[in-house]
Parts: structure tokens; sequence; C-alpha cells
């Protein structure tokens, strides 16, 4: 249980909503929208790689967007096996692709921060692979 209170970032937040979402006036740089190097079915083809390659993330399904792709995530969590729910979509823009996204918990009033810490992973996984055009272009 120790380890469960020690994850909380924000105990107003987090005892209180079960979703997050990536968003241009984040506070936090890592839950802003990022803009990626690639056409948008390049950089879902590298998110489903590394999504594989993580024990508790699964791909459930994509499709195809006017101008894009939308991808269906899931992500057990270690304690509990609660599943969140992640929607990543991927827009075309001129310098790349935009990543937006939304995690929500199927559960619960609150998340104890893991939604936004599902998309700070994600986040991270693009960033960590230099995938990132820039990571302050909004």
């Amino acid at each position: 249980m120790v380890s469960v209170f020690s994850r909380i970032d924000n105990w107003k937040r987090d005892l209180t909503t079960n979703h997050a979402r990536l968003t241009d006036d984040a506070a936090d740089e890592q839950l802003r929208p990022p803009l990626v190097r690639g056409m948008p079915a390049e950089v879902a083809g590298r998110i489903a790689a590394w999504v594989e390659s993580q024990a508790r993330w699964s791909l459930v399904n994509q499709k195809t967007l006017d101008e894009g792709l939308e991808m269906n995530l899931i992500r057990v969590t270690p304690i509990m096996r609660f599943t969140d729910d992640i929607t990543v979509i991927l827009r075309n823009e001129k310098e790349g692709t935009r990543v937006k996204a939304t995690s929500q918990s199927r559960v619960g009033k609150g998340d104890l921060g893991q939604n936004p810490r599902n998309l700070k992973e994600l986040v991270n996984f693009l960033l960590q692979s230099g995938q990132i055009v820039d990571p302050n272009a909004r």
C-alpha cells in the first residue's frame, strides 16, 4: 500500500480524476501533444512496435481517419491489474505528425495518477527514441 500512495503526485487530482489527456496548455511539458517525425502510418508502426515490447501494454485496434490514424491501446496496472484505455490520435502536419492522446481508467473515481503516467510513458518513448521534432512546438 505504501508503494501505491508514494506514486501519487497530485493528491487533489489523483483521488478524484480517472482520466488524462495531452493538452497544449499542460503545466507538465510531458503532457503536451508532441510533433513527431514521419507520417502517421510510420509513427503508428513505431508506437505499435514499442507497445509490443512492453509487458503491460497492448494494441487493441487501429483505424484510418481523414487526416491520420487512431490507435486504441490498453495498459494493465501491476497492482490490482486495473485496465486503462489509451486512445492515440495521429494527425498529419507539415513538419510531421501531431500525437494527441487520452488515457481513461475503466473503474474508479480516481486513478492515483496512473493515467498521466501512461501518457508520460508514451511521450517519453517518443522523446527517448529521438522521434520528437521539437518538444516545445505546439
